[in-house]
């Protein structure tokens, strides 16, 4: 993100009743927010189990760890961050500031990882994106099995934990 301040100075000019306006100082601050971070994912869900092995195959561990629900007390920082959330209703996103996204947001934030994809998700990634998917993504969690039979998906099946150390 790309700041630009202004401190403006009136300066009178020969002409009565007009200011021009003489910049005084210019501060451009670019501030790059690391959007690295950890999945939680439904090992008993076969689109989270596909998503996430999706996801996998296309995001080097060293930006996106993929860490299923149940196995999320195992890892400390994690484990700690998460601690006393309802894990098991949406799907959760830790960044590596330790902030928190579920839902749609989480998805968004796995989605602007994979390369050429993210160019489908930054358009979204913003609060009027967030009110149109959000609903979007709770009707496919909360049929999620439903729809992951009609996929032929197994009902689960959880990947090996990977951590964003590359473990």
């Amino acid at each position: 993100m790309t700041r630009l301040y202004a401190s403006l100075k009136p300066s009178l000019t020969a002409e009565p009743n007009r200011i021009n306006m003489i910049p005084m100082r210019i501060t451009l601050t670019a501030t790059v927010t690391d959007r690295t971070g950890t999945l939680l994912y439904d090992s008993d869900c076969g689109i989270c189990v596909a998503t996430a092995s999706w996801l996998g195959a296309r995001v080097g561990p060293r930006r996106l760890g993929l860490l299923a629900l149940a196995d999320a007390g195992t890892d400390p920082r994690i484990g700690t961050i998460v601690e006393g959330r309802p894990l098991s209703t949406t799907l959760h996103f830790v960044r590596a500031d330790d902030t928190v996204l579920t839902g749609a947001r989480a998805v968004l934030a796995a989605g602007r990882l994979v390369p050429r994809w993210r160019l489908m998700a930054i358009p979204f990634d913003n609060r009027a994106g967030h009110l149109l998917l959000e609903p979007i993504y709770r009707h496919v969690a909360s049929n999620r099995r439903r729809i992951g039979r009609l996929l032929g998906l197994p009902a689960g099946c959880a990947l090996p934990p990977r951590t964003r150390d590359g473990v």
